[in-house]
């Protein structure tokens, strides 16, 4: 669920328990210390966790920009080096970077390790050409690049937060907002302020979730930083059919590349749909009848 739905969702909820929930069944001296403990751990723990959880996603962000340049770097090199070669490996390329869309982020660096070794034992066989050396040179540097990538994609490659740590600010949070239900005096204010500060508890939640699973802000590192892969090997746009389904990315591209299952669950294989959409602007045009 995204984080936006459950935020509205949540505020829904929360108007719909000042009818349910009784006022003052708990009594003001107990549930304001309650409602004053909790809400300062709560504060402290859940800001601990968004300084733990964005420091990895920032990392993460950083690590996929450098693989994304590395593959870049090292189709530009190719291309130089040996054309023949290139398309061949270019092709590698392409099945290895339209397979890590087959799972999240978190888990793609250890799903894809069959594409990748398959990239790397081709240029592996690359021999050195007399004069090219620079090129050669580059493209080795290209391939240790991407291999340090995804050594730290799989040390990055696990939640930051464990069950317990999760079921403790469940817990807190629960608190928090039992108590605000609880002193609730059915004065208006004090209705509002229960309803915003219990879905405010909720969003901030949500936030951490998408942290730690590095879906925050997706579309621009998960999707749209890939693309410019596929650009590099001369290759259209890709984008799985679920996710633009889901409204995960909405791609902008005139034309562009759609990963469908053929038989989900039973296998991950894909069969690759052309889609076309309107132009918007004279160049695409131009990309819509090439």
């Amino acid at each position: 669920m995204k984080t936006k739905t459950a935020y509205f969702i949540s505020v829904v909820v929360s108007i719909l328990l000042l009818f349910i929930v009784p006022k003052n069944f708990i009594s003001s001296n107990l549930g304001g210390l309650v409602l004053t403990i909790s809400t300062f751990l709560f504060g402290l723990i859940a800001g601990f966790y968004i300084v733990v959880t964005t420091t990895d996603y920032n990392s993460l962000k950083n690590i996929l920009a450098s693989e994304t340049a590395g593959w870049i770097y090292m189709a530009a090199s190719l291309d130089i080096y040996d054309k023949k070669l290139a398309q061949k490996i270019f092709i590698l390329i392409d099945a290895y970077v339209r397979r890590t869309f087959d799972f999240e982020i978190i888990d793609y660096a250890k799903q894809t390790n069959t594409e990748f070794e398959k990239i790397i034992g081709e240029i592996g066989k690359i021999k050195m050409k007399e004069g090219g050396e620079s090129i050669y040179e580059k493209i080795q540097d290209a391939k240790w690049t991407t291999i340090e990538t995804r050594q730290k994609l799989t040390v990055l490659g696990t939640k930051a937060l464990s069950f317990f740590q999760w079921a403790i600010l469940l817990i807190l949070a629960v608190l928090v907002v039992s108590s605000l239900f609880g002193l609730r005096t059915g004065e208006i204010f004090f209705d509002v302020v229960t309803v915003m500060v219990s879905s405010s508890t909720v969003l901030i939640l949500f936030l951490i979730r998408d942290l730690d699973l590095y879906v925050w802000n997706e579309k621009t590192f998960g999707y749209d930083i890939f693309q410019n892969v596929f650009t590099a090997i001369g290759k259209l746009p890709y984008y799985p059919d679920e996710s633009i389904s889901a409204r995960r990315v909405n791609p902008t591209q005139v034309k562009y590349r759609v990963g469908i299952f053929t038989d989900f669950p039973n296998t991950l294989e894909r069969k690759i749909e052309i889609r076309k959409s309107k132009p918007k602007n004279p160049r695409q045009i131009f990309d819509y009848w090439k």
